[in-house]
């Protein structure tokens, strides 16, 4: 059992392939003499497929308490991954940020589309189950949003994606912003490979441009200090990059609410909404003059309006955890994009698992290879990567 829980705690708190996980034990096991017998990556994968389908079938318990995570993922191909975490209030620890280890998988479905009639009833279900949802928390899309509204469960708009709205309506139209990230692209593309590609911007991500305003400003920042430091040398390099000194106000600005973005996030992450988060917020948006901060200052606080009419001690509101494990699982497929989503999508399901030697048990002897494939042929159906195969094979 403890190689069993070696290898899954490898893999599913790493980005190592199972093929490469499986031929580094191979190895270990070689280079020690152990007389074992070293998995295969099916086996693996197969362990982890339990794992995984375990967590998201156990007995949920019944309370009055229950918070739900809710998000959709967009992959290659039609299909998209539902997946709902859920934790009881009593549980939460409001002293640091959610762990994925907190969270319960309550659902995870496929499916080409999810329209709020859906997701409503999946939601009804849901609550019929778990006995009480006291709110759900989502980015804001609309069909998220109008299904948590129609299954009349309280909404609470996710921090990050809340913040990333704001930046959006503030600097979208902005001539200096637009004018800034435009040149950063520019010498992305025009300096990738010069001796000054060191120097280069951050790659960006377009749907997610306005969540990276805390990577800009930092470059910006870092590279306006660096342009300043040689400007009396007026060599190559700083012909290169002196447009730079153009924005410098801009950039302080960019720089001032980006720290002050950070130190909100820091708080209502760590400690959720409160009477006494809410203070803090307010006492350092208080502290930022600049145009933009002020428009930043009324937006938030419209935000906070919202949340205090929830009216509870104590608010979750981030949905970071659940963001995290998509991005593990892309990231476990991004060696083979063109399989679209397949039932590795069990390891979100998986990530959620503490490990231990008796939850692994449980998982491997109460689920069985047939659960993991009627889960696949009710989810996922033909992967994108067969259908792929038997078109270019069919000849």
């Amino acid at each position: 059992m403890s190689i069993i829980k070696q290898l899954l705690e490898m893999k599913l708190k790493t980005s190592t392939s199972f093929r490469a996980l499986a031929l580094n034990f191979l190895i270990q096991i070689n280079n020690m003499k152990l007389d074992l017998n070293a998995p295969t990556h099916t086996t693996i994968l197969n362990w982890v497929h339990k794992v995984g389908y375990y967590q998201l079938k156990k007995p949920k318990e019944k309370a009055d308490d229950w918070i739900i995570i809710i998000d959709e993922s967009i992959q290659i191909g039609q299909n998209k991954i539902m997946m709902i975490f859920g934790i009881r209030e009593k549980d939460i620890d409001f002293t640091r940020p959610l762990k994925i280890h907190d969270m319960i998988p309550l659902r995870e479905l496929v499916k080409k589309s999810w329209p709020y009639e859906q997701i409503k009833k999946l939601l009804l279900d849901l609550k019929k189950e778990l006995g009480n949802i006291k709110y759900a928390i989502s980015d804001g899309g609309y069909n998220l949003l109008k299904g948590i509204e129609v299954a009349e469960l309280p909404h609470v708009y996710d921090l990050t994606h809340k913040i990333a709205w704001i930046i959006k309506k503030i600097f979208k139209d902005n001539e200096n912003y637009k004018s800034l990230t435009g040149k950063m692209s520019e010498m992305r593309v025009k300096y990738l490979q010069t001796e000054i590609a060191f120097l280069i911007p951050p790659k960006k991500r377009e749907k997610a441009r306005f969540m990276n305003i805390n990577k800009i400003s930092k470059w910006c920042l870092k590279i306006l200090n660096y342009c300043e430091s040689i400007k009396y040398i007026k060599n190559e390099i700083f012909e290169k990059i002196s447009w730079i000194l153009d924005y410098k106000d801009f950039i302080l600005e960019l720089s001032e609410i980006s720290v002050l973005i950070c130190k909100i996030q820091k708080i209502l992450k760590h400690n959720g909404f409160s009477k006494q988060t809410l203070k803090e917020c307010e006492l350092l948006l208080d502290n930022i003059n600049s145009d933009s901060g002020i428009k930043i200052k009324e937006y938030m606080n419209n935000y906070f309006v919202d949340l205090n009419l929830m009216k509870e001690e104590k608010l979750l509101i981030t949905s970071d955890v659940i963001e995290s494990a998509f991005g593990k699982y892309k990231n476990y497929i991004s060696r083979n994009p063109m399989a679209g989503i397949t039932n590795l999508a069990l390891s979100i399901s998986a990530f959620t698992c503490l490990l231990s030697e008796n939850e692994i048990i449980k998982s491997l002897e109460n689920t069985a290879i047939h659960d993991v494939k009627k889960w696949t042929r009710e989810n996922i159906g033909e992967t994108l990567f067969k259908k792929r195969r038997l078109a270019f094979c069919s000849n």
